[in-house]
């Protein structure tokens, strides 16, 4: 009977050996990698600490003064700056044309000589210490007596001269704008350059024709408001 032959003792053993050092290498492989790796450690984000508050420097007696003093008169002079800029836009939202004033002189008599008016019909200026009669005129009334009317808060209102029927009508048409109001003079003028004109201290409004609504406005804003100077 044939005898198997033997394995070879030696060949295994090698075998063996080279499959362990394989392993070995590999292992020092991944060790080495893991040493080279490098190692990321969490860190913590940074405190921020806020600065302490600086103290502030307590105030004395007199700062608290002059600021409390200094903040009254910012509220006084917005206050004036508010009542002039009301005043302002409530002149120019007044009805007429607007005049300066001549002041308030008194004369003599109707032959004092003057300075010459800076409107037409006046609105202002030297007068006779006396006023016109308040009422309805059919002929011409001097302007020196009634321009001392308008500084005693009146309104006049004029119309073109025209012959005695037309200053009737007329009459009886601005009686009928006028009802109601106590200082109101009615009067013609010749040359008067509009149909119809009202004037008040320092103001002037020119119509072509009755304008009730407008001519209303007009006496509303100035009757019974007296110039007299203070």
């Amino acid at each position: 009977m044939a005898k198997k032959p033997k394995k070879s003792r030696s060949g295994s053993k090698a075998t063996s050996d080279a499959n362990r050092q394989a392993a070995d290498s590999s292992v020092a492989r991944q060790t080495v990698a893991a040493a080279a790796a490098p190692t990321t450690t969490p860190t913590a984000a940074p405190r921020v600490v806020a600065p302490a508050a600086a103290a502030r420097p307590r105030l004395s007696k007199r700062d608290k003064a002059r600021r409390q003093n200094i903040a009254i008169a910012a509220g006084v002079a917005t206050m004036v700056v508010a009542g002039i800029a009301i005043q302002v836009l409530r002149q120019m939202n007044l009805p007429g044309e607007s005049f300066r004033s001549q002041g308030n002189v008194h004369l003599a008599s109707l032959v004092t000589p003057h300075i010459p008016y800076n409107s037409d019909p006046p609105t202002s200026g030297p007068h006779m210490p006396s006023v016109a009669a308040w009422r309805s005129y059919t002929e011409p009334v001097e302007d020196e007596y009634l321009v001392h009317n308008m500084e005693d808060a009146g309104v006049i209102l004029w119309y073109d001269m025209g012959t005695e029927e037309e200053n009737l009508r007329h009459v009886e048409l601005l009686e009928g704008v006028a009802r109601g109001y106590n200082r109101i003079v009615i009067a013609p003028r010749t040359d008067l350059g509009s149909q119809y004109v009202l004037t008040a201290w320092t103001r002037l409004q020119r119509f072509d024709e009755i304008d009730q609504e407008a001519m209303v406005r007009f006496i509303d804003a100035y009757e019974g408001i007296d110039h007299h100077p203070r």
